[in-house]
């Protein structure tokens, strides 16, 4: 099974010389870690999870670029469980009004959530933009930022083969400069944002930022970008350091081209 493949593979990269049992051990306990999350979502989506009780770490960021009037863009991973804190976060607010997000997704996943989305009440707590069409998604990301909107991505699955490789884990692995390039384009400020499971409705919120991506000479494009990549890899690695079962990147993140999985 491929995503099982995924998983220890990424294990024994982030524990190297583990032993057999060991390792089947964590994968089980990775997988069951995904379990939780999904089931903390689909609770939190049908107004059956309860209240959730979010440690923040630099959430202020977050608010304070959101005060200033231009589009934010949220940068992410499949680490721990952002959509629950988006949804029980609720939208920001600015001028009294409450600020769009807009969360892009790939195909599999948006189909889910947007199957999830529909069984709530009230107001949607967050838009999907489809990444199945970079182009499109292009387009609706610049758009949604050019109407100060918050656009969260996350920055560890590839999309077609616009991405970039750096060391991670010990061995290169291609990550999406797409985030970057938008960023660049449209000057918008990136916080790099992640929420991670503590316990049973218990997460941890953490933001850093916020960064400003721009280009300079263009000579040197690629190596800017590599720069803006390995700054949130980096940051990434350190997290699972931390959380090393709540990364749910199912999908051989060393050797592909094109990621599917979850």
């Amino acid at each position: 099974q491929k995503n099982g493949r995924a998983s220890r593979d990424y294990l024994r990269r982030r524990y190297p010389g583990i032993g057999f049992f060991s390792l089947w051990w964590k994968n089980y306990r990775h997988f069951l870690s995904f379990g939780r999350v999904l089931v903390d979502r689909a609770y939190a989506f049908t107004g059956m999870l309860g209240d959730v009780k979010f440690e923040r770490d630099g959430h202020e960021v977050i608010e304070e670029v959101v005060a200033g009037g231009k589009g934010v863009i949220l940068l992410s991973a499949h680490l721990g469980n952002w959509e629950l804190a988006a949804y029980c976060l609720g939208g920001y607010m600015r001028g009294g009004k409450q600020v769009p997000v807009n969360a892009v997704m790939f195909k599999g996943e948006s189909e889910k959530v947007e199957k999830q989305l529909s069984k709530t009440s009230g107001e949607r707590p967050f838009n999907i933009i489809a990444s199945n069409d970079s182009l499109q998604a292009s387009i609706e990301c610049k758009d949604a930022l050019e109407r100060g909107e918050i656009v969260a991505i996350h920055g560890d699955r590839i999309l077609g083969s616009g991405g970039i490789k750096v060391p991670f884990l010990g061995a290169e692995a291609k990550f999406p400069i797409g985030p970057f390039v938008l960023a660049a384009s449209t000057g918008a400020p990136v916080v790099f944002t992640f929420a991670n499971r503590l316990g049973v409705r218990h997460y941890a919120l953490m933001a850093r930022g916020p960064h400003y991506f721009q280009f300079g000479d263009r000579k040197k494009r690629n190596e800017d970008i590599r720069k803006w990549v390995q700054m949130y890899s980096g940051l990434l690695e350190e997290l699972l350091q931390k959380y090393p079962l709540q990364w749910h990147n199912f999908y051989p993140f060393w050797d592909t081209e094109e990621g599917t999985g979850w």
